[in-house]
């Protein structure tokens, strides 16, 4: 998690400078599916405003993928810049906007019993060792949404959005200890992989929900 810790810098330097403007500023507490966060406003009309927030969380779950069955850990990190359109200068509005994306999901493959089936092919767990993978997106990532909230002049109220985050075609990585001496394996294990990276898939396109609360100054 270090490795990848996103600099919040940028957003507490947006905050000091937020809070010291004289025109309309505020600060949005949300959590949705890209986890929990922070976002920052600026309105420079009643129908036009910017963000830039923060998100993250860790969400841990059980599934299979291919032919094994996987400890999941989603690992949620995401620095959004937004652009705000009120066309009836209210709460409802447009949303475009780009995602500094650094989520991603860790595996953790688990035997059925005491094998795995890698590829159609049955290995002990013995034969493979540690099964782990890394499952990662696009770094850079568009967004469209609508919501509610957020009002331009409004001082406090509660939020609501939702989008669609594009985040790319997702890139697996799986690694077996057992496959660096048995290259029947690692072949194998290519295989699945291949076939792993295929049913995750849908991780191209992320559904993005919040809800929240707004204050502005």
């Amino acid at each position: 998690m270090q490795n990848r810790f996103i600099p919040v810098w940028t957003v507490l330097i947006l905050a000091l400078s937020l809070s010291f403007a004289h025109a309309d500023a505020g600060i949005n507490l949300k959590a949705g599916t890209l986890g929990v966060g922070m976002e920052l406003s600026k309105s420079f009309s009643d129908r036009f405003s910017l963000g830039l927030g923060f998100n993250s969380y860790d969400y841990k779950t059980t599934d299979r993928a291919s032919d094994i069955d996987y400890d999941f850990n989603f690992d949620l990190q995401s620095v959004v810049f937004l652009a705000n359109y009120h066309p009836f200068s209210g709460t409802f509005h447009f949303t475009g906007g780009v995602v500094y994306n650094n989520n991603e999901l860790n595996l953790t493959g688990k035997p059925t019993g005491t094998n795995y089936i890698i590829n159609g092919q049955s290995y002990t767990a013995g034969q493979v060792g540690s099964l782990t993978g890394k499952l990662t997106f696009n770094s850079t990532a568009p967004y469209l949404g609508l919501g509610w909230g957020n009002r331009p002049g409004g001082r406090l109220g509660l939020s609501a959005d939702i989008g669609v985050l594009y985040q790319g075609s997702p890139k697996l990585f799986l690694n077996a200890t057992g496959a660096l001496s048995d290259p029947a394996l690692a072949s194998d294990l290519e295989q699945e992989r291949r076939s792993a990276e295929a049913d995750l898939g849908d991780f191209e396109w992320y559904p993005v929900l919040s809800l929240g609360m707004y204050f502005r100054f």
